[in-house]
C-alpha cells in the first residue's frame, strides 16, 4: 500500500488507540465481561480467574486490531502505477558511459571515484525522464550494448547500478566505438528527439573508429551528442576536451565540463531541462485497489475475537 484514497481518515487511529490505552489501564470492559461470565457458569465450573481474563483480554485485543483495520479500510488503501504509452512521439535517449580503469582509479572525486559519482547522478537522471525511452552503452577498450531502448526505470536503474569497471575486460577508451554503437541504436528510431550522451574521462586512445567518423553517422541520422568531458585537466589523466567539444558542435549537441560531483549534477540537469517535448498523450494511471484484502482481515479478527469471547462462558476447564 502506497497511497489511501481519503488518508484523513487515518487520523482516527489515534483516539482508538488513546482509547486501548485507557481500556488496557482500567479494564472496565474486561471487568464486564468477567461479571457476566458468572451468571454464565454452572456452580461446579472449575474455570479459573486467570484463564478467562486472558481470554478476554485476547478479546479486547482482538476487537482493538479490528477496529483499526476497519478504519484502514475505510481510508481507502491501494498502490497507484503509471503506466508510459508504447508510442509517446517523446525523445529517445542513448547513455554512453566510461567504464574504463581512469574512471575508477582517478583521485579528484574523493571520497568517491568518478565511475560511482557518475551511477548515482545517471540514475537520479533516468528516473526524471518519465516519458521517454533511454538505452546505455558501456566502453572502455571496446563499446558494449547494456540495454536497448526501454522505458522499464527499474530495469535501467538497477543495470546503472551493477555496472563496474570489470564489465569490459579490454583496456583503453573507444569513444568512436561507443557513439557508432549508440548510433546504430538510434538510427531508426520515429522519435522527434534523439540524442546521445557520452561521458568520458579520457582521450579516445583505440577502438575501430575515431570520434570524429563516428560523430559524422550520428549527424547523418539527426542525432544529438551532449559530450560530458569529467575530471579535471590537470589530473593525472589525459584528458581531450578539445574533441569532446568538436563532436558536440558537429551533431548540434552540446559540450560540458564537469570537475566535481555538484557540476555533474548541474550538467545533467541542464540536460534534462533542454530535451523536452510535448506528448501526444499522458500516461496511465492504474489504481490498484487493497479495500478487499483488509476487508476480510477485519471480519477474520472479528470473527476470532467473537469466538474467544463465548468460549471462557461455555467451557469447562
Amino acid at each position: 500500500m502506497d497511497q489511501f484514497q481519503r488518508p484523513y481518515l487515518l487520523f482516527l487511529l489515534i483516539p482508538l488507540f488513546l482509547l486501548g490505552i485507557y481500556q488496557w489501564k482500567t479494564k472496565p470492559f474486561g471487568a464486564i465481561l468477567l461479571i457476566q461470565s458468572d451468571r454464565f457458569l454452572k456452580p461446579d465450573s472449575n474455570l479459573s480467574i486467570k484463564i478467562r481474563r486472558f481470554f478476554l483480554s485476547f478479546t479486547e485485543t482482538l476487537f482493538y486490531l479490528a477496529g483499526a483495520f476497519l478504519i484502514i479500510a475505510a481510508a481507502g488503501p491501494g498502490e497507484k502505477y503509471k503506466l508510459t504509452p508504447d508510442i509517446t512521439n517523446g525523445i529517445d535517449i542513448m547513455i554512453a558511459l566510461d567504464i574504463s580503469g581512469s574512471m575508477v582509479n582517478s583521485y579528484d572525486f574523493l571520497p568517491k571515484n568518478r565511475l560511482t559519482v557518475s551511477k548515482e547522478l545517471l540514475r537520479e537522471f533516468i528516473q526524471k525522464r518519465l516519458y521517454d525511452r533511454i538505452g546505455i552503452v558501456l566502453f572502455a577498450g571496446a563499446a558494449y550494448l547494456q540495454s536497448p531502448l526501454s522505458n522499464d526505470r527499474y530495469a535501467l536503474d538497477e543495470l546503472i547500478a551493477d555496472t563496474s569497471d570489470e564489465d569490459i575486460s579490454e583496456q583503453g577508451t573507444a569513444v568512436g566505438d561507443a557513439l557508432v554503437l549508440s548510433t546504430y541504436r538510434l538510427k531508426d528510431s520515429q522519435a522527434k528527439s534523439k540524442i546521445i550522451i557520452l561521458l568520458t574521462d579520457g582521450v579516445s586512445n583505440t577502438g575501430k573508429l575515431d570520434p570524429e567518423t563516428a560523430s559524422y553517422a550520428a549527424k547523418a541520422f539527426g542525432i544529438k551528442v551532449y559530450c560530458i568531458g569529467i575530471g579535471k585537466e590537470q589530473g593525472q589523466y589525459e584528458v581531450n576536451y578539445e574533441s569532446l567539444e568538436s563532436i558536440s558542435e558537429s551533431t548540434n549537441g552540446r559540450f560540458f565540463r564537469a570537475e566535481s560531483p555538484e557540476v555533474l549534477q548541474e550538467v545533467l540537469n541542464e540536460i534534462n531541462g533542454l530535451e523536452t517535448v510535448e506528448l501526444p498523450s499522458k500516461p496511465m494511471e492504474i489504481h490498484e485497489t487493497h479495500f478487499p484484502i483488509v476487508v476480510f482481515i477485519f471480519f477474520a479478527l472479528l470473527g476470532f475475537a467473537a469466538i474467544s469471547m463465548i468460549y471462557p462462558f461455555t467451557e469447562k476447564l
